[in-house]
């Protein structure tokens, strides 16, 4: 019994958001759907608790940066897990502020947005810290089905209908195919267990069945892999995202593009460290990560380039981030298909980085979308002028997406780079560096829109709580791009308590 009590303290996060998520469900069937913004502001404060909890927890783990043991049998406790649960608690709450000061959604009742939203936390929290795959798919469709029902929270609407019937048709298969190729996985080695397959303890692993029957652990592995590949939007299984992002209420899409993106390569850097990369896997299955490397490498090469090409003929501003962020998937990919623990450690860091350029460009979406009434870049013309502060914040959120200095998006693209030249991949920062040049031409249409236009006709005024948070963010993206350090040191000890070699070895 003690041992049990004992494993639920290192738990105490988890549940922590869980008994959040009661008191906010509980809370808004009292008021009966009655001024909800205290339960924004409630979601707020259980994220500043939360991410102290998490705090104290990353310390806690030592210079190995990981518990031991398994918590009961199932939870892996290490640094990794508790980067992407801080990135989760702190896009939720700059989500929630969102919310908070979008004046469209309080016409809503919104008082069940957050407990969805903490919901699908708590799943994403499971998600990132497990090698179990049964835990892995029941973390991932908690996320999915609070994710399907924030796209269509807007009954009303339309749009927002059928990006929820999208999301759980295209969310469904996706799930139905990642699951096929799990039950492979699991009668071909006898375990669910990552660590096991790949380094074959207790008489089971992959590597005995490279030599009997490969065909069958790569058509596991290929449709694991599409399931990912559809979360995090690598293109062939991108379709759904741009009408889910145009579709969904622009909060819900802040949140997809941001944390349950994050989380989603957070699971799957976590699944080929398993079973590829961590020391003590088999030869023969360490091999045959170049085969994958090879593959993610095509990926990564083909999502950024159509991501990229699409979003140029896109005259939605929503639609056109929908674009980028599955351009930004590809560079995200690259420190992926490198195999190496440089490479995963270069794509926790960029994916931090896409955190606050990616919330402050989705905050300035909501923001002129209040003012202007419109998602258009037409409606833009000449509001630069109008509103310089959050204006001027946008410029340097699109600065960073493409990756020019002195922002964080610069240096997470300069060390995704290095990386990939490192891994033998030249070719593909080859592609990288000419998808950065193009996406310069859309971004900078927004800007051109902006200061360059001449004003159609009067906006209506902007929101000043958000136009602060936007400012804030984008005070962030330069200060964290010019002191880049402390950041690229949590990056690599997350990467580090996977099991990797050590990143010094791996350069």
């Amino acid at each position: 019994m003690n041992d049990y009590i004992e494993a639920l303290g290192y738990l105490a996060p988890e549940l922590a958001l869980t008994a959040l998520a009661m008191v906010i469900l509980v809370w808004d069937l009292l008021k009966k759907g009655r001024d909800s913004s205290h339960l924004g502001y409630a979601t707020v404060a259980g994220m500043a608790v939360i991410a102290w909890m998490l705090l104290g927890q990353w310390d806690s783990l030592g210079d190995s940066g990981r518990h031991p043991e398994t918590i009961l049998g199932m939870v892996v406790i290490d640094r990794f897990g508790t980067f992407f649960k801080l990135f989760t608690v702190g896009s939720l709450a700059v989500v929630a502020l969102y919310v908070l000061f979008d004046k469209r959604e309080r016409k809503h009742g919104i008082g069940e947005y957050y407990f969805l939203l903490v919901g699908a936390a708590i799943g994403i929290f499971f998600m990132v810290s497990t090698n179990n795959l049964l835990l892995l798919m029941l973390g991932l469709e908690l996320l999915s089905l609070a994710s399907y029902s924030l796209a269509g929270f807007h009954k009303g609407d339309k749009r927002s209908a059928e990006a929820a019937l999208k999301y759980i048709v295209f969310g469904g298969l996706s799930a139905g195919v990642m699951l096929y190729g799990i039950s492979l996985l699991y009668g071909l080695t006898g375990t669910i267990d990552l660590n096991a397959m790949g380094t074959g303890s207790e008489g089971v692993g992959l590597a005995a069945q490279f030599a009997t029957s490969p065909v069958p652990v790569a058509v596991a592995v290929v449709l694991v892999l599409a399931g990912f590949a559809y979360k995090v939007s690598v293109v062939p299984f991108h379709f759904w995202t741009p009408d889910v992002y145009q579709g969904a209420p622009t909060p819900v899409t802040t949140f997809l593009a941001v944390a349950s993106k994050a989380a989603g390569f957070a699971v799957l850097l976590r699944f080929i460290g398993a079973l590829f990369m961590v020391e003590g896997v088999q030869e023969t299955v360490m091999a045959y990560s170049e085969r994958i490397g090879l593959l993610l490498a095509i990926l990564a090469a083909v999502t950024m380039t159509l991501g990229n090409l699409s979003a140029l003929r896109q005259t939605n501003l929503k639609r056109m981030l929908a674009y980028s962020s599955i351009a930004h998937a590809g560079y995200v990919m690259i420190g992926l298909a490198a195999m190496t623990t440089q490479g995963f450690s270069a794509a926790v860091f960029y994916l931090a980085a896409y955190y606050f350029m990616n919330l402050g460009a989705f905050g300035f979406l909501l923001y002129f979308e209040g003012a202007a009434g419109s998602e258009d870049v037409a409606s833009l013309k000449g509001l630069g002028w109008r509103y310089p502060v959050v204006s001027i914040a946008m410029v340097v959120f699109l600065i960073s997406l493409t990756g020019l200095p002195p922002t964080v998006g610069f240096y997470g693209k300069l060390v995704l780079f290095y990386a990939g030249v490192d891994a033998g991949l030249a070719w593909l920062v080859v592609v990288a560096g000419l998808n950065s040049a193009l996406s310069l031409f859309y971004y900078f249409r927004i800007v051109k829109s902006l200061f360059l236009a001449q004003a159609d006709d009067k906006s209506g005024d902007g929101e000043p709580g958000l136009g602060g948070l936007i400012a804030v963010l984008s005070v962030a993206t330069i200060v964290v791009g010019l002191f880049s350090g402390p950041l690229q040191r949590w990056s690599d000890s997350g990467t580090e308590s996977l099991g990797l070699p050590p990143l010094e070895e791996s350069k």
